[in-house]
């Protein structure tokens, strides 16, 4: 009975994680269309489709590498949860379930943020006592990407080596 709670907690946590992903695309989208319009004079692309893809993207600038970064995630990370929801409903073990979730987690999280080469060797040169900051309270943009390779970095680190 104890495991069937637990397995109910588990998937309303990750369906209202969903949702709160789905929730937020509109948001992104609109601030990354006014931070175009500002870079560009006022012209901003009116469809996600002219927005610049990963690949081709400036890693220069914290803000659009934020956003385009967040919106692939908001893009993939449903599919994700969906297949872990029904794993955990067909009965799969939770623990196995969750260890797979962070895997594939992790997998998404390094091919979105594999162009930052920069920003990896930034992490090389912060106190460790900055990093404790970023983690916990992350101030701007560049802040929010540095967390986010923090996190892969310490996994790879705690489950690859």
């Amino acid at each position: 009975m104890a495991d069937d709670q637990e397995r109910i907690s588990i998937i309303e946590k990750l369906l209202s994680y969903k949702l709160s992903l789905e929730k937020s695309r509109p948001e992104l989208l609109k601030e990354l269309g006014h931070y175009y319009s500002s870079e560009n004079n006022g012209n901003c692309p009116d469809h996600r489709d002219e927005f610049k893809d990963l690949a081709f993207m400036s890693f220069n600038d914290a803000s659009e590498a934020y956003f385009l970064t967040q919106l692939k995630l908001v893009e993939t990370m449903p599919m994700v949860i969906n297949e872990h929801i029904f794993r955990l409903n067909v009965g799969d073990d939770i623990d196995d379930v969750l260890e797979s979730l962070e895997i594939e987690i992790y997998g998404m999280k390094k091919d979105i943020y594999k162009n930052l080469n920069e920003w990896e060797d930034l992490l090389d040169h912060l106190p460790h006592e900055r990093l404790q900051e970023i983690t916990k309270n992350p101030k701007g943009h560049g802040d929010k990407i540095l967390k986010e390779l923090w996190w892969i970095r310490r996994f790879q680190d705690k489950h690859l080596e």
